[in-house]
Protein backbone atom coordinates (compact mmCIF):
# COMPACT_ATOMS: atom_id res chain seq x y z
CA UNK A 1 0.00 0.00 0.00
CA UNK A 2 1.59 3.20 -0.87
CA UNK A 3 2.14 5.74 1.84
CA UNK A 4 -0.13 8.91 0.99
CA UNK A 5 0.38 12.41 2.58
CA UNK A 6 -2.74 14.63 3.55
CA UNK A 7 -2.73 18.23 4.22
CA UNK A 8 -5.38 19.57 6.31
CA UNK A 9 -7.26 22.85 5.66
CA UNK A 10 -7.21 25.74 8.11
CA UNK A 11 -11.07 25.06 8.88
CA UNK A 12 -9.83 21.21 10.03
CA UNK A 13 -7.45 22.44 11.73
CA UNK A 14 -9.03 25.03 13.51
CA UNK A 15 -11.49 22.91 14.52
CA UNK A 16 -9.11 19.68 15.63
CA UNK A 17 -7.89 22.54 18.00
CA UNK A 18 -11.36 23.60 19.25
CA UNK A 19 -11.54 19.08 19.78
CA UNK A 20 -8.11 19.83 21.69
CA UNK A 21 -8.94 22.70 23.45
CA UNK A 22 -12.43 20.81 25.02
CA UNK A 23 -10.48 17.99 25.63
CA UNK A 24 -8.25 19.93 27.94
CA UNK A 25 -10.63 21.67 29.81
CA UNK A 26 -12.52 18.50 30.53
CA UNK A 27 -8.99 17.44 32.03
CA UNK A 28 -8.87 20.29 33.72
CA UNK A 29 -12.51 20.12 35.05
CA UNK A 30 -12.43 16.45 36.24
CA UNK A 31 -9.42 17.61 38.01
CA UNK A 32 -11.34 20.07 39.85
CA UNK A 33 -13.73 17.36 41.10
CA UNK A 34 -10.80 15.12 42.47
CA UNK A 35 -9.10 18.43 44.18
CA UNK A 36 -9.95 20.51 45.66
CA UNK A 37 -13.97 19.24 45.40
CA UNK A 38 -12.75 15.46 45.79
CA UNK A 39 -15.70 14.12 44.64
CA UNK A 40 -15.69 10.57 43.64
CA UNK A 41 -11.78 11.06 42.97
CA UNK A 42 -11.23 7.49 41.97
CA UNK A 43 -13.38 8.09 38.89
CA UNK A 44 -12.61 11.29 38.27
CA UNK A 45 -8.73 10.59 38.08
CA UNK A 46 -9.71 8.13 35.29
CA UNK A 47 -11.93 10.51 33.10
CA UNK A 48 -9.33 13.07 33.42
CA UNK A 49 -6.63 11.13 32.42
CA UNK A 50 -8.80 9.61 29.72
CA UNK A 51 -9.30 13.37 28.13
CA UNK A 52 -5.76 14.64 28.80
CA UNK A 53 -4.99 11.19 26.30
CA UNK A 54 -7.76 12.68 23.65
CA UNK A 55 -5.70 15.57 23.54
CA UNK A 56 -2.52 13.94 22.64
CA UNK A 57 -4.85 11.81 20.60
CA UNK A 58 -5.78 15.22 18.68
CA UNK A 59 -1.73 16.44 18.81
CA UNK A 60 -0.89 13.29 17.29
CA UNK A 61 -3.32 13.26 14.41
CA UNK A 62 -2.20 16.57 13.44
CA UNK A 63 1.36 15.91 13.09
CA UNK A 64 0.65 12.59 10.94
CA UNK A 65 2.85 13.76 7.61
CA UNK A 66 2.20 10.80 5.80
CA UNK A 67 -1.34 9.46 6.33
CA UNK A 68 -3.54 7.40 8.34
CA UNK A 69 -1.80 4.73 7.27
CA UNK A 70 1.44 5.36 8.99
CA UNK A 71 2.93 4.58 12.51
CA UNK A 72 1.93 8.17 13.63
CA UNK A 73 -1.59 7.18 12.40
CA UNK A 74 -1.17 3.77 14.73
CA UNK A 75 -0.44 6.04 17.85
CA UNK A 76 -3.08 8.74 17.61
CA UNK A 77 -5.73 5.33 17.15
CA UNK A 78 -3.82 3.55 20.32
CA UNK A 79 -5.00 7.09 22.21
CA UNK A 80 -8.03 6.77 21.09
CA UNK A 81 -8.20 2.95 22.66
CA UNK A 82 -6.25 4.22 25.60
CA UNK A 83 -9.04 7.11 25.91
CA UNK A 84 -12.02 4.66 25.97
CA UNK A 85 -9.77 2.09 28.47
CA UNK A 86 -9.59 5.13 30.97
CA UNK A 87 -13.42 6.36 30.51
CA UNK A 88 -14.50 2.75 30.86
CA UNK A 89 -12.31 2.48 34.25
CA UNK A 90 -13.84 5.83 35.18
CA UNK A 91 -17.43 4.92 34.88
CA UNK A 92 -16.76 1.33 36.26
CA UNK A 93 -15.90 3.02 39.26
CA UNK A 94 -18.11 5.41 39.17
CA UNK A 95 -20.88 2.83 39.22
CA UNK A 96 -18.90 0.11 41.64
CA UNK A 97 -19.05 -2.23 39.16
CA UNK A 98 -16.40 -4.86 39.01
CA UNK A 99 -13.64 -5.42 36.74
CA UNK A 100 -13.41 -8.56 34.24
CA UNK A 101 -9.76 -8.93 34.28
CA UNK A 102 -9.99 -12.33 31.63
CA UNK A 103 -12.04 -9.94 29.40
CA UNK A 104 -9.79 -6.99 29.54
CA UNK A 105 -6.74 -9.03 29.14
CA UNK A 106 -7.51 -10.52 25.82
CA UNK A 107 -8.51 -7.51 24.36
CA UNK A 108 -5.20 -5.82 25.38
CA UNK A 109 -3.77 -8.46 23.92
CA UNK A 110 -5.09 -8.51 20.86
CA UNK A 111 -4.29 -4.69 20.52
CA UNK A 112 -0.70 -5.23 21.22
CA UNK A 113 -0.74 -7.84 18.99
CA UNK A 114 -2.23 -6.27 15.74
CA UNK A 115 0.03 -3.06 16.90
CA UNK A 116 2.67 -5.36 16.21
CA UNK A 117 1.40 -6.02 12.67
CA UNK A 118 2.61 -3.08 10.92
CA UNK A 119 6.17 -3.13 11.56
CA UNK A 120 6.42 -6.81 10.08
CA UNK A 121 4.46 -5.98 7.50
CA UNK A 122 3.57 -2.60 5.85
CA UNK A 123 0.24 -4.48 4.44
CA UNK A 124 -1.06 -4.83 7.64
CA UNK A 125 -1.67 -1.81 8.80
CA UNK A 126 -5.08 -1.34 7.80
CA UNK A 127 -5.88 -5.20 9.62
CA UNK A 128 -4.29 -3.42 12.65
CA UNK A 129 -6.30 -0.29 12.45
CA UNK A 130 -9.61 -2.06 11.88
CA UNK A 131 -8.53 -4.03 15.53
CA UNK A 132 -8.07 -1.25 16.90
CA UNK A 133 -10.82 0.36 16.22
CA UNK A 134 -13.19 -2.98 16.56
CA UNK A 135 -11.41 -3.43 20.53
CA UNK A 136 -11.90 0.67 21.33
CA UNK A 137 -15.78 0.24 20.06
CA UNK A 138 -15.92 -3.32 22.56
CA UNK A 139 -14.43 -1.10 25.36
CA UNK A 140 -16.82 1.60 25.12
CA UNK A 141 -20.03 -0.66 24.54
CA UNK A 142 -18.93 -2.24 27.62
CA UNK A 143 -18.66 1.05 30.03
CA UNK A 144 -21.84 2.33 28.38
CA UNK A 145 -24.44 -0.70 29.46
CA UNK A 146 -22.60 -0.09 33.03
CA UNK A 147 -23.82 3.05 32.87
CA UNK A 148 -27.12 2.57 31.22
CA UNK A 149 -27.71 -0.20 33.90
CA UNK A 150 -26.64 1.40 36.64
CA UNK A 151 -28.60 4.82 35.91
CA UNK A 152 -31.66 3.27 34.76
CA UNK A 153 -31.85 1.05 37.93
CA UNK A 154 -31.15 4.38 40.47
CA UNK A 155 -33.57 6.89 38.46
CA UNK A 156 -35.23 5.92 35.26
CA UNK A 157 -35.13 4.15 31.37
CA UNK A 158 -35.27 7.97 30.11
CA UNK A 159 -32.80 9.23 31.64
CA UNK A 160 -30.34 6.62 31.94
CA UNK A 161 -31.13 6.37 27.61
CA UNK A 162 -30.53 10.28 27.54
CA UNK A 163 -26.97 10.05 28.93
CA UNK A 164 -26.00 6.86 27.11
CA UNK A 165 -26.76 8.00 23.55
CA UNK A 166 -23.63 10.23 23.42
CA UNK A 167 -21.45 7.08 24.30
CA UNK A 168 -23.82 4.46 21.52
CA UNK A 169 -23.22 7.41 18.89
CA UNK A 170 -19.31 7.48 19.53
CA UNK A 171 -19.84 3.38 19.71
CA UNK A 172 -21.17 3.40 16.04
CA UNK A 173 -18.95 6.19 14.38
CA UNK A 174 -15.73 3.91 15.91
CA UNK A 175 -17.76 0.51 14.27
CA UNK A 176 -18.15 1.83 11.02
CA UNK A 177 -14.24 3.08 11.01
CA UNK A 178 -13.12 -0.56 11.27
CA UNK A 179 -15.86 -1.83 8.60
CA UNK A 180 -13.98 1.05 6.57
CA UNK A 181 -10.43 -0.14 7.21
CA UNK A 182 -11.06 -3.77 7.16
CA UNK A 183 -12.67 -3.20 3.40
CA UNK A 184 -9.43 -1.83 3.01
CA UNK A 185 -7.35 -4.99 3.99
CA UNK A 186 -7.25 -5.98 -0.03
CA UNK A 187 -7.81 -2.50 -1.65
CA UNK A 188 -4.79 -0.09 -2.86
CA UNK A 189 -7.60 2.72 -2.83
CA UNK A 190 -5.69 6.22 -2.92
CA UNK A 191 -7.78 7.89 0.03
CA UNK A 192 -6.44 7.52 3.75
CA UNK A 193 -9.86 8.23 5.37
CA UNK A 194 -11.91 5.02 6.17
CA UNK A 195 -14.77 7.49 5.39
CA UNK A 196 -15.80 9.56 2.07
CA UNK A 197 -17.09 12.07 4.31
CA UNK A 198 -16.37 16.39 4.07
CA UNK A 199 -13.62 16.65 6.65
CA UNK A 200 -15.14 19.42 8.58
CA UNK A 201 -18.46 17.45 9.31
CA UNK A 202 -16.67 14.80 10.57
CA UNK A 203 -14.38 17.15 12.99
CA UNK A 204 -18.01 19.23 14.04
CA UNK A 205 -19.55 15.97 14.57
CA UNK A 206 -16.36 14.82 17.14
CA UNK A 207 -16.71 18.21 18.62
CA UNK A 208 -19.79 17.28 19.95
CA UNK A 209 -19.34 13.47 20.53
CA UNK A 210 -16.47 15.38 22.81
CA UNK A 211 -18.93 17.48 24.40
CA UNK A 212 -21.48 15.35 24.87
CA UNK A 213 -19.42 12.22 26.27
CA UNK A 214 -17.77 14.85 29.19
CA UNK A 215 -20.92 16.53 29.95
CA UNK A 216 -23.39 13.10 30.50
CA UNK A 217 -20.63 11.56 32.46
CA UNK A 218 -20.06 14.99 34.84
CA UNK A 219 -24.06 14.82 34.80
CA UNK A 220 -24.11 11.16 35.81
CA UNK A 221 -22.09 11.81 38.72
CA UNK A 222 -23.66 14.92 40.15
CA UNK A 223 -27.00 13.01 39.43
CA UNK A 224 -25.26 10.45 41.86
CA UNK A 225 -24.19 12.81 43.99
CA UNK A 226 -27.81 13.82 44.58
CA UNK A 227 -28.75 10.58 44.87
CA UNK A 228 -25.84 10.12 47.80
CA UNK A 229 -26.62 13.13 49.74
CA UNK A 230 -30.65 12.07 49.26
CA UNK A 231 -29.62 8.65 50.66
CA UNK A 232 -27.44 10.27 53.76
CA UNK A 233 -30.22 12.73 54.46
CA UNK A 234 -32.91 9.90 55.30
CA UNK A 235 -31.19 6.88 56.14
CA UNK A 236 -29.12 6.53 59.88
CA UNK A 237 -24.79 6.81 59.12
CA UNK A 238 -24.58 4.36 61.87
CA UNK A 239 -26.72 1.36 60.88
CA UNK A 240 -28.02 2.56 57.45
CA UNK A 241 -31.65 2.34 58.22
CA UNK A 242 -34.35 5.39 57.28
CA UNK A 243 -33.54 7.35 60.22
CA UNK A 244 -36.45 9.49 62.27
CA UNK A 245 -37.49 11.82 59.70
CA UNK A 246 -37.51 9.62 56.71
CA UNK A 247 -39.59 7.37 58.98
CA UNK A 248 -42.16 10.16 59.34
CA UNK A 249 -42.63 10.99 55.67
CA UNK A 250 -43.36 7.18 55.55
CA UNK A 251 -46.20 7.35 58.11
CA UNK A 252 -47.65 10.00 56.94
CA UNK A 253 -47.96 8.38 53.54
CA UNK A 254 -49.29 5.25 54.88
CA UNK A 255 -51.86 7.02 56.66
CA UNK A 256 -53.13 8.99 53.66
CA UNK A 257 -53.72 5.98 51.87
CA UNK A 258 -55.41 3.86 54.52
CA UNK A 259 -57.58 7.06 55.24
CA UNK A 260 -58.24 7.37 51.41
CA UNK A 261 -59.18 3.83 51.26
CA UNK A 262 -61.35 4.69 54.76
CA UNK A 263 -62.96 7.36 52.93
CA UNK A 264 -63.67 4.97 49.93
CA UNK A 265 -65.05 1.85 52.70
CA UNK A 266 -67.13 4.73 54.01
CA UNK A 267 -69.17 5.58 50.81
CA UNK A 268 -69.59 1.63 50.13
CA UNK A 269 -71.49 1.40 53.79
CA UNK A 270 -73.67 4.07 52.96
CA UNK A 271 -74.61 2.98 49.28
CA UNK A 272 -75.38 -0.75 51.44
CA UNK A 273 -77.31 1.28 54.28
CA UNK A 274 -79.55 3.26 51.45
CA UNK A 275 -80.05 -0.09 48.86
CA UNK A 276 -80.10 -3.05 51.60
CA UNK A 277 -80.58 -1.85 55.09
CA UNK A 278 -78.14 -4.39 56.00
CA UNK A 279 -74.59 -3.10 57.47
CA UNK A 280 -71.83 -5.82 58.31
CA UNK A 281 -68.57 -4.09 58.68
CA UNK A 282 -65.02 -5.40 60.25
CA UNK A 283 -62.81 -2.49 60.19
CA UNK A 284 -59.49 -4.83 59.99
CA UNK A 285 -60.99 -6.82 57.10
CA UNK A 286 -62.18 -3.73 54.85
CA UNK A 287 -58.88 -2.09 55.60
CA UNK A 288 -56.53 -4.88 55.60
CA UNK A 289 -54.81 -4.34 52.65
CA UNK A 290 -54.01 -1.05 53.56
CA UNK A 291 -53.85 -1.34 57.42
CA UNK A 292 -50.49 -1.46 59.08
CA UNK A 293 -49.31 -1.79 62.39
CA UNK A 294 -46.34 -0.27 64.35
CA UNK A 295 -43.53 -2.27 66.52
CA UNK A 296 -41.63 0.12 69.12
CA UNK A 297 -38.45 -1.73 69.53
CA UNK A 298 -35.97 -0.94 72.60
CA UNK A 299 -32.95 -3.15 73.29
CA UNK A 300 -32.89 -4.57 76.55
CA UNK A 301 -30.24 -3.29 79.18
CA UNK A 302 -28.32 -1.14 76.53
CA UNK A 303 -25.77 0.74 78.93
CA UNK A 304 -24.82 -2.86 80.38
CA UNK A 305 -23.38 -3.46 77.12
CA UNK A 306 -21.75 -0.17 76.62
CA UNK A 307 -20.55 -0.14 80.44
CA UNK A 308 -19.10 -4.47 80.13
CA UNK A 309 -17.88 -3.90 76.37
CA UNK A 310 -16.87 -0.59 75.74
CA UNK A 311 -18.81 2.06 73.38
CA UNK A 312 -17.38 0.33 70.51
CA UNK A 313 -19.48 -3.04 70.94
CA UNK A 314 -22.02 -0.97 71.61
CA UNK A 315 -22.42 0.40 68.15
CA UNK A 316 -21.65 -3.11 66.85
CA UNK A 317 -25.09 -4.40 68.91
CA UNK A 318 -26.86 -1.44 67.39
CA UNK A 319 -25.33 -2.41 63.71
CA UNK A 320 -26.32 -5.98 64.52
CA UNK A 321 -29.75 -5.70 65.61
CA UNK A 322 -30.51 -3.21 62.66
CA UNK A 323 -29.22 -5.83 59.77
CA UNK A 324 -30.71 -8.56 62.17
CA UNK A 325 -34.09 -6.61 62.12
CA UNK A 326 -33.67 -6.16 57.83
CA UNK A 327 -33.25 -9.64 57.42
CA UNK A 328 -36.32 -10.54 59.78
CA UNK A 329 -38.82 -8.42 57.77
CA UNK A 330 -40.44 -8.06 54.28
CA UNK A 331 -39.15 -5.96 51.79
CA UNK A 332 -42.64 -4.45 52.05
CA UNK A 333 -41.94 -3.05 55.51
CA UNK A 334 -39.79 -0.52 56.91
CA UNK A 335 -37.47 -0.81 59.60
CA UNK A 336 -35.87 2.65 61.17
CA UNK A 337 -34.10 4.01 63.88
CA UNK A 338 -35.77 6.07 66.10
CA UNK A 339 -33.51 7.26 68.65
CA UNK A 340 -30.56 5.84 70.50
CA UNK A 341 -31.16 2.36 70.87
CA UNK A 342 -34.54 2.66 70.03
CA UNK A 343 -36.01 1.07 66.57
CA UNK A 344 -39.21 1.49 64.70
CA UNK A 345 -40.80 -1.42 62.61
CA UNK A 346 -43.62 -0.68 60.33
CA UNK A 347 -44.97 -3.87 58.93
CA UNK A 348 -47.37 -3.32 55.75
CA UNK A 349 -50.90 -5.14 54.30
CA UNK A 350 -50.79 -6.20 57.99
CA UNK A 351 -53.55 -7.37 60.49
CA UNK A 352 -53.21 -6.90 64.70
CA UNK A 353 -52.74 -10.56 65.40
CA UNK A 354 -50.19 -11.35 62.17
CA UNK A 355 -48.49 -8.20 63.28
CA UNK A 356 -48.02 -9.82 67.09
CA UNK A 357 -47.52 -12.71 65.60
CA UNK A 358 -44.48 -11.88 63.40
CA UNK A 359 -43.03 -9.47 66.61
CA UNK A 360 -43.02 -12.68 68.73
CA UNK A 361 -41.12 -14.45 65.95
CA UNK A 362 -38.17 -11.45 65.79
CA UNK A 363 -38.32 -11.19 69.99
CA UNK A 364 -38.19 -14.88 70.02
CA UNK A 365 -35.17 -14.41 67.37
CA UNK A 366 -32.82 -11.91 69.25
CA UNK A 367 -33.53 -13.54 72.29
CA UNK A 368 -31.57 -17.20 70.53
CA UNK A 369 -28.83 -15.11 68.22
CA UNK A 370 -25.63 -14.87 69.06
CA UNK A 371 -23.94 -11.12 68.70
CA UNK A 372 -20.82 -11.88 70.22
CA UNK A 373 -18.50 -14.34 71.85
CA UNK A 374 -19.12 -15.50 74.84
CA UNK A 375 -21.90 -12.24 75.74
CA UNK A 376 -25.19 -12.68 76.59
CA UNK A 377 -28.02 -12.76 73.31
CA UNK A 378 -29.35 -9.38 72.51
CA UNK A 379 -33.04 -9.02 73.65
CA UNK A 380 -35.65 -6.71 72.89
CA UNK A 381 -38.94 -5.01 74.41
CA UNK A 382 -41.20 -4.64 71.88
CA UNK A 383 -44.68 -2.45 71.78
CA UNK A 384 -47.27 -3.01 69.35
CA UNK A 385 -50.44 -0.62 67.82
CA UNK A 386 -52.56 -0.94 64.62
CA UNK A 387 -53.09 2.07 62.48
CA UNK A 388 -57.07 1.17 62.43
CA UNK A 389 -57.23 1.14 65.86
CA UNK A 390 -56.29 4.43 66.23
CA UNK A 391 -56.98 8.37 65.05
CA UNK A 392 -53.49 10.11 64.16
CA UNK A 393 -50.19 9.21 63.27
CA UNK A 394 -49.69 10.75 66.87
CA UNK A 395 -52.06 8.49 68.60
CA UNK A 396 -50.54 5.38 67.08
CA UNK A 397 -46.74 6.29 68.03
CA UNK A 398 -48.27 6.92 71.40
CA UNK A 399 -50.01 3.66 71.60
CA UNK A 400 -46.83 1.83 70.22
CA UNK A 401 -44.63 3.84 72.72
CA UNK A 402 -46.87 2.87 76.00
CA UNK A 403 -47.01 -0.26 75.27
CA UNK A 404 -43.27 -0.56 74.89
CA UNK A 405 -43.04 1.18 78.22
CA UNK A 406 -45.12 -1.56 79.58
CA UNK A 407 -42.80 -4.43 77.95
CA UNK A 408 -40.00 -3.00 79.97
CA UNK A 409 -42.08 -2.17 83.29
CA UNK A 410 -43.20 -5.74 83.00
CA UNK A 411 -39.83 -7.67 82.70
CA UNK A 412 -38.23 -6.69 79.05
CA UNK A 413 -37.84 -9.69 76.61
CA UNK A 414 -41.40 -9.98 75.47
CA UNK A 415 -44.15 -8.08 73.25
CA UNK A 416 -47.01 -6.08 74.65
CA UNK A 417 -50.07 -4.68 72.45
CA UNK A 418 -51.47 -2.10 73.18
CA UNK A 419 -54.32 -1.69 75.61
CA UNK A 420 -56.53 1.17 77.10
CA UNK A 421 -56.08 0.35 80.47
CA UNK A 422 -52.39 1.68 80.15
CA UNK A 423 -53.64 5.28 80.14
Amino acid sequence: MTAITHVLSSPSVSLLNVIALLSAVATCTWLLMVQPLRLYRYASKRFAIANATLFLYIIAYQNTSIGAFSHSGLLSHLSLFLFALLYQSGVRILFKRHLSLVGLTLVIALVCISSALPFMNAMAMPLSLAIICYMTAAIFFNGTVIKYAALKREFNTLSALMLSIPDGLFIGVLAIAGVSYSSLIFSTAESIWPLSLNMDIALWFGIGLVLLINVTAMAAAVMRLVLKMKFLAEHDQLTGLLNRRAISKTLVSLWLKLSSDNHSATKRERHLRLTKGVLQHNQSDVHKDNNFSVLMIDIDHFKQINDEFGHEAGDYALTFVAQTLSELVRETDYCARFGGEEFIVILTNTTHDTALRRAEAICDHFSKAVWREGANPITLSIGCETATHTKSIDQLLSHADDALYQAKRSGRNQIVAYSSSFS
